[in-house]
């Protein structure tokens, strides 16, 4: 997108606000006010039928009154009149329409006609809309909104699909060190959504860091193409409310089943590079510490503090978030015992002790990061410093200093350690207020909790991964296949008015992906079975019919067979038993001869499954994981999206698996071919993004041993209607 395109919306050089009031109360006077009182260097149109002036501005009749230009426009009228006024604007040549006006698609009905008219005529004038139904649009230019004041100027972008969400949040911003570059409300996203506005923000060099409270995302294959692209740039964080519909809704595969509420968000943001927040006090937290201290090179951290019992908690909490704590050396472990009090703790939690003065905190931090009070500079031997980072704990005990202690720690990190990760938790509230405000207004994140400061830590380790990832490869691995077979399939099987396809049409499927699977075949007539059995072997044969699914209830299985007799035999005997104990109006296609698999033949058999269940959003979801009657009750899975997915996507679903472990071989036991199994994943992956209409499929079990596999169960089905 070229960053232009919407750039009128932050650097208008003209705004109308169509419902400007000189009526205070009213919220086109709140707005009009707004804009006014953030000193917006451009022109204001004021437009209102009943007024001449209105705060001392010349006001407008009508829009199309104004002979000037006008980039932006900014609705706050009934929603009976937006649509007539949002033509006027179109034909007056105006750029882009903020609405803040509600009574759209939020209230159904009529709203919903509104809605869908106001899109139509910005397409058709080639206008851009952020609303309806929204607080507004701020930015260091403006403030658009009806919103009481304005925001601080700042470097974080904020972007919220709920209006009081963004006003909430607003309020408590006030009180923090940071302030905005923007906050923009998107209301229904009839047009302007979170993706656009973060594709421009990437660019935008009044932004670090981009922060979004969002309850859906309109279009998921946009947001995985953007998105990945904008994170390499600048932090994007995320607080997403709400459920996805994958999980939502009920699965009858097993891989739907086990697609948990949220899974198809938590995979998008992850393979977008999306820091997630699960809270509101997580998104500021995060915005906080990315704004404001380096991402840290390598997991290796030191914790200092004043009290025991804090020291092991926070401990505790860093192993809970997997991260690392520095070994010392044996120098910095020297200089820590002959100048630490002798019950002090030198060993990685470093406890200072209770009656540590200000002065205590800073020796230890120059010890731990080999500063020299001598020279004021870092020792030469840098790989005795071990630690990237710290945690400074602080409790108010009677001899503690919290102002001093803040000034103290601040200027020895400001001047020493500004490449290094600091982060500090003043445990209390009172007494420790003031300590805590002077860190953060001097840019040092100081946390409630140690616990807290444990969490953002390990984001930015997570997100520090991300960046030292290459680039998501082009030219992603492709199978030679035969698609048009598998069209002329589906085609048959939507013909037949089915969405569930039989075995052996799965089998086709698959053996034109290349996915081995035991050989099967469909036969109509007794005489068919003598012939194909002869040519699958050892085998078993099973009733095809849509209506009947539990085969062995009515006699539609029979097992072992090894001779063309025994099966025109079974082929009989399977077809009287189901249409005598079957529905009665069941359709019997035949008879399906199977490849036996013999387990015990084999030195190791493995049961997976694999699956995929189809986002409304993001696409196909792939699964992996463990096989068998127990895949349900073990849930030992692990999920991707199938979107730009390669061999390193691949390997890293079974490495997150239990079963991986059985794989790789136990207790003297022979490795799996885990290199088939991913092969299979990405031939299942190229098949579900060829054919969307494929909304699920089940491979359960996928017996995996040790030289190759076999897909013994495939389910396949398609949506009712053709895509």
């Amino acid at each position: 997108m070229d960053k232009t395109e919407i750039s009128y919306f932050f650097i208008p050089k003209s705004i109308a606000i169509i419902g400007a009031s000189s009526k205070d109360g009213k919220v086109g006077n709140t707005v009009i006010k707004n804009i006014i009182n953030s000193q917006y260097k451009g022109k204001i149109y004021p437009i209102n039928p009943n007024d001449n002036e209105i705060l001392g501005i010349k006001a407008y009749k009508n829009i199309l009154d104004v002979s000037e230009d006008i980039d932006i426009a900014i609705f706050v009228i009934p929603s009976k009149l937006v649509v007539p006024v949002v033509e006027e604007c179109g034909k007056k040549g105006v750029k882009g329409i903020i609405i803040i006006t509600a009574g759209f698609k939020e209230v159904g009905g009529e709203g919903v006609e509104r809605e869908e008219k106001i899109i139509k005529l910005a397409k058709q004038y080639h206008m851009r809309i952020v609303g309806p139904n929204c607080l507004g649009f701020i930015c260091r230019s403006y403030n658009g909104s009806f919103a009481h004041g304005t925001p601080k100027k700042g470097e974080i972008a904020m972007i919220s699909q709920s209006g009081a969400m963004l006003t909430g949040m607003l309020d408590y911003s006030l009180g923090q060190s940071y302030g905005f570059s923007c906050n923009i409300s998107l209301g229904n996203k009839a047009d302007l959504g979170a993706v656009e506005f973060i594709e421009y923000l990437a660019e935008d060099d009044d932004t670090k860091v981009i922060i979004c409270y969002l309850e859906s995302i309109n279009d998921g294959s946009r947001f995985l193409e953007v998105v990945p692209k904008a994170a390499k740039k600048k932090p994007i964080i995320i607080l997403k409310s709400g459920i996805s519909e994958a999980g939502a809704r009920a699965a009858s595969s097993h891989t739907g089943s086990l697609t948990g509420s949220d899974t198809a968000y938590d995979l998008a943001f992850e393979k977008s590079g999306v820091i997630r927040a699960k809270t509101i006090q997580d998104l500021f937290d995060y915005a906080e510490i990315f704004l404001y201290q380096p991402i840290p090179k390598k997991n290796s951290f030191a914790i200092i503090t004043n009290a025991g019992g804090p020291g092991i908690v926070a401990t505790d909490a860093f192993s809970n978030e997997n991260l690392k704590l520095s070994e010392f050396s044996d120098s910095i472990l020297h200089t820590l015992r002959n100048n630490l009090p002798p019950e002090a703790a030198i060993f990685n939690p470093v406890d200072i002790v209770g009656d540590a003065p200000p002065e205590r905190y800073v020796f230890a931090l120059k010890t731990i990061f080999g500063i020299n009070d001598n020279n004021s500079e870092k020792h030469k031997d840098k790989d005795e410093i071990t630690a990237e980072g710290a945690l400074i704990i602080l409790t108010p005990q009677a001899q503690t200093d919290p102002n001093r202690a803040a000034k103290l720690i601040e200027e020895t990190i400001s001047k020493y350690l500004k490449d290094k990760t600091m982060v500090c938790s003043f445990i209390g509230d009172i007494s420790i207020n003031e300590g805590k405000q002077f860190l953060k207004k001097n840019h040092i994140p100081c946390y409630q909790f140690p616990d807290n400061a444990a969490h953002s830590l390990k984001t930015m380790i997570n997100h520090g991964k991300y960046l030292e990832q290459s680039k998501i490869p082009s030219d992603l691995k492709q199978f030679n296949v035969k698609r048009e077979r598998v069209k002329r399939i589906i085609k048959k099987v939507r013909n037949d008015k089915r969405t569930v396809l039989m075995s052996y049409e799965t089998v086709k499927i698959f053996e034109c992906y290349g996915i081995r699977s035991p050989k099967t075949k469909l036969v109509r007539t007794p005489r068919q079975a003598m012939e194909i059995q002869p040519k699958i072997g050892h085998s078993v044969m099973k009733v095809v019919s849509p209506q009947i699914i539990h085969k062995s209830d009515v006699g539609g299985i029979a097992l072992n067979i090894s001779t063309p007799e025994e099966a025109s035999k079974a082929y009989i005997q399977i077809v009287n038993s189901c249409k005598k104990y079957g529905p009665q109006n069941a359709r019997i296609y035949g008879v399906e001869i199977q490849e036996m698999i013999n387990y015990t033949e084999k030195e190791k058999v493995t049961e997976l499954i694999l699956g995929m269940s189809r986002d409304s959003q993001f696409g196909p979801i792939l699964m992996v994981g463990a096989g068998g009657i127990y895949a349900n009750f073990l849930k030992d899975v692990s999920f991707a999206l199938s979107y730009k997915f390669n061999e390193e996507n691949a390997k890293k679903m079974l490495q997150n698996t239990k079963i991986f472990s059985l794989l790789q071989g136990v207790r003297g036991e022979k490795r799996s071919d885990i290199e088939s199994i991913i092969d299979v994943l990405l031939r299942l992956s190229q098949l579900v993004n060829e054919f969307p209409e494929i909304v699920e499929l089940d491979i359960n079990p996928l017996l995996s041993f040790i030289e190759g596999y076999s897909a013994v169960d495939i389910k396949i089905t398609i949506s009712k209607e053709e895509i």
